[in-house]
């Protein structure tokens, strides 16, 4: 009779703790995992919509692209561009330390230049100007930041590049910039 009382309670506590809301674990708390995920699932979507699809600004632009038989005509006003002549390659290579990063990391440039003619080059010679030349490139080089040396951003730094030597060796007169060696460590 212990045996069959003892068997009884055993029943009795089973039947309560699954009135009780027992069981599995898992089972229980199923609804909460799956609403969970479903969440991350909508940010998830959300998130790749907003980071991957094309943004309004680049399809506008893309709309406004001009034909090229139309920027041709429109230069047809304008003086041409002068053409190189010669490289002028003179200039030793330019070790700044960038913008920004606390003197952790360096740059390493050769700059040559498309110049329009052979005058130019005597101009920079005979009023010794390889200094000043040196030095317009040292305060451009090492007021940029790691991002604005990037490769892609060469255009940009070389006509700035070609502005300011233009300022004291005449319009026109460096046409192009080269950079032989960019190593930024």
């Amino acid at each position: 009779m212990a045996d069959e009382e003892l068997l009884e309670s055993m029943d009795e506590l089973g039947e309560e703790e699954e009135g009780e809301g027992g069981g599995s674990p898992l089972l229980k708390y199923l609804p909460l995992i799956g609403g969970v995920l479903v969440v991350q699932v909508i940010i998830g979507y959300v998130l790749v919509t907003l980071l991957f699809s094309p943004s309004e600004e680049g399809e506008e632009m893309v709309e406004e692209d001009v034909p090229v038989e139309v920027t041709k005509e429109a230069m047809v006003g304008q003086p041409p561009l002068p053409r190189v002549t010669e490289v002028f390659q003179q200039l030793d290579i330019i070790v700044v330390n960038p913008a920004g990063p606390e003197g952790l990391r360096f740059l390493s440039a050769k700059v040559d230049f498309g110049i329009s003619g052979s005058e130019v080059s005597l101009f920079i010679e005979n009023n010794n100007l390889i200094p000043k030349i040196n030095d317009t490139l040292v305060g451009i080089l090492s007021s940029k930041t790691i991002p604005q040396l990037d490769p892609i951003n060469h255009p940009t730094l070389k006509e700035e590049i070609r502005e300011r030597l233009n300022e004291f060796l005449g319009e026109n007169a460096i046409v192009e910039i080269y950079f032989p060696s960019f190593v930024l460590q």
